[in-house]
């Protein structure tokens, strides 16, 4: 070998032994960033329809509909409920005005957080109306905001009522009040 061939060749090796190697030392595995989606909500009830119960609705107004509702996060981030709206026949009804938190709950067996719905957590409750008048669906909306500040709107699939068995009519004075006439006494 001659004298102007030994530096190519030293300069040789120096590069092959350097492709395997880094010069650079490793990295720390990164921290996986937030969720950037949007949180979304689905609602599975028990029943639907829900039966009409002469008993067991609540003490003061024992008869009604009610079904067990499981409100789940599916995209893998949180909502922060502000409001929880009650509609019967799709128009909101004062006599149901609650909030979030008294209504919603934890599901047997999963992590609850009071007033949220953890991300891809659930959430249940108790659901419907107890009432001696007449209703032909029940409907709730839920609206909060998510952890990443989203604003978010859901609406409850439509729960269908029952009808009342034969024999549980409304007294005239029921109707009345559902109509907003005078009840006649006949």
């Amino acid at each position: 070998m001659t004298r102007a061939t030994l530096p190519a060749a030293a300069t040789m090796v120096l590069v092959l032994s350097g492709c395997g190697k880094s010069s650079t030392s490793p990295t720390a595995p990164s921290t996986p960033a937030p969720p950037s989606g949007t949180s979304a909500l689905t609602a599975t009830f028990d029943q639907n329809p829900a039966p009409f119960r002469s008993t067991g609705c609540s003490f003061s107004t024992p008869q009604g509909w009610y079904a067990q509702v499981r409100v789940q996060e599916t995209a893998g981030v949180a909502l922060t409920p502000a409001t929880l709206t009650q509609k019967l026949d799709g128009r909101t009804v004062s006599f149901l005005d609650e909030s979030y938190g008294s209504r919603f709950g934890a599901c047997p067996g999963t992590p609850f957080t009071p007033g949220m719905v953890l991300a891809s957590g659930a959430v249940c409750a108790t659901i419907g109306v107890c009432t001696a008048s007449s209703f032909a669906t029940y409907q709730f909306s839920i609206a909060g905001t998510d952890a990443n500040g989203h604003a978010i709107a859901f609406d409850s699939p439509m729960l269908q009522l029952g009808a009342r068995p034969a024999g549980q009519s409304l007294s005239r004075a029921s109707l009345a009040a559902i109509s907003g006439a005078p009840a006649s006494r006949r």
